[in-house]
């Protein structure tokens, strides 16, 4: 019985690393390029497994470190465990919401860590940066960093916004084969 349930988790774990189909079904309830929020996560939470490079939804950046997690569980143990020693530049998920600034929105530690909630909550504050009669990409700089009160503050939301733009051109853009999110071999350097 031990051994049936661990290979539920494992394939659920494997399916959640892999499934792009949360990503798009939340941006079209929230409203956002589904392109755009998926090649978000890439840049937040993206990780090679099993040679595709994908979001991992148990991911969690501590100070600046980050962490990956086989499962849910464990991702929220180390929540838990990080907001117990009273840290809070948390961020969380797939999106990586950040605990300190997005806290008022997140429905409690544990929902944070369900993936298709943090993608959610992440599609609506990447909606709330969008401006009308702009562009997409102006948002996803601001979804990283909203305030824009120094030179400094700008240049991070400028660098975001390249670094989500070319892995968009790299994994989403070409996904229509099927090899395109697939990393390339790296030859035996030996």
């Amino acid at each position: 019985m031990r051994w049936l349930g661990a290979c539920l988790l494992s394939l659920a774990t494997s399916a959640a690393q892999a499934d792009r189909s949360h990503f798009d079904a939340v941006a079209a309830y929230v409203g956002v390029p589904p392109d755009i929020l998926y090649a978000m996560a890439l840049a937040e939470s993206g990780r090679v497994d099993g040679g595709q490079f994908a979001p991992w939804p148990w991911t969690l950046n501590i100070a600046g470190e980050a962490h990956y997690y086989p499962d849910r569980a464990s991702l929220f143990a180390a929540l838990m465990a990080a907001l117990q020693a009273q840290e809070l530049r948390i961020d969380v998920g797939p999106l990586q919401l950040n605990w300190y600034w997005q806290f008022e929105r997140i429905p409690s530690p544990w929902r944070l860590t369900d993936p298709v909630v943090n993608t959610k909550l992440g599609a609506v504050f990447l909606k709330e940066q969008f401006r009308e009669g702009e562009d997409w990409w102006l948002a996803v700089g601001r979804y990283h960093r909203p305030r824009d009160a120094t030179a400094q503050d700008r240049a991070i939301r400028e660098a975001y916004r390249t670094r989500v733009q070319h892995l968009h051109d790299q994994y989403v853009a070409p996904a229509a084969k099927p090899s395109a999110r697939a990393m390339p071999e790296v030859a035996d350097a030996r």
